[in-house]
């Protein structure tokens, strides 16, 4: 990591790094983690994995832990583009929703209830996997429930092993986990989007984005106003009980 603390430094961008994290004070504890760096080159916070996947090759429960952090945000200070502060400082908040959260829509509405600006969505996620694809196309809809930017990111290549293994769902052993496709794009709060980069090569996107448009969308779809966080709250709450009953009304 501290060759991105020296980059950020020199040029003056913030950095957001994926990182395998180890907690030796919790007994080697492992999270999929990704780093805050400033435009100073100083690590700003961190944000963990939330939701662990448990799906074929990609069984991540049998090495990482769940998230204690919650949902952080991180408020950042560049590009001319941004808001101005009272103070005027160039502000924006971000907050890494990492890889497989992207499928639980709650993850993303509780960034953006913290007051997230840009949602950013790195992840290492194969076309044979849960998402087929899927995966793509929701942080836009995300964008939109949400007003906010979201940015999902994908490697892409295929990775093989020497030797075949098995994931416990039946499928034969093999060496090979599958195309990851790539196709980061920039998602805006109305719905518009970049075009995506490339599904078969590494790439870089540059985008300039008006951060006035979060606030724009919120006034005009007035989402905010009918959300009824009080009625989810006490069903969800109810809900994470397990001998939950589900409100169901048949003929008698």
């Amino acid at each position: 990591m501290k060759i991105f603390v020296q980059i950020a430094a020199k040029y003056g961008v913030v950095i957001v790094s994926s990182i395998l994290e180890r907690d030796e004070s919790k007994d080697d504890v492992l999270w999929n983690a990704a780093v805050v760096i400033s435009h100073t080159g100083k690590v700003i916070g961190k944000s963990r994995k939330n939701h662990i996947p448990r799906i074929g090759d990609f069984s991540e429960a049998t090495y990482y832990m769940e998230s204690t952090l919650g949902h952080p945000v991180f408020e950042t200070a560049y590009g001319k583009f941004l808001r101005l502060s009272l103070d005027g400082k160039l502000l924006g908040k971000i907050a890494i929703n990492v890889c497989y959260g992207r499928h639980h829509p709650q993850n993303w509405m509780m960034y953006a209830l913290n007051g997230a600006e840009i949602i950013f969505n790195p992840c290492a996620e194969v076309v044979e996997n849960l998402s087929g694809g899927r995966g793509y196309h929701k942080a836009r809809s995300a964008a939109i429930a949400n007003h906010c930017f979201t940015v999902p990111i994908n490697r892409v290549g295929r990775e093989s092993f020497p030797n075949e293994f098995t994931s416990g769902d039946g499928r034969p052993a093999h060496k090979e986990i599958g195309m990851f496709y790539g196709s980061a794009y920039v998602a805006a709060p109305d719905g518009s989007r970049t075009p995506g980069l490339s599904r078969t090569r590494d790439g870089v996107l540059i985008a300039e984005i008006d951060l006035n448009l979060c606030r724009q969308e919120k006034d005009h779809t007035c989402f905010r106003m009918t959300q009824r966080l009080d009625l989810y709250a006490k069903s969800i709450a109810a809900a994470a009980d397990p001998n939950y009953k589900p409100d169901i009304h048949r003929e008698n």
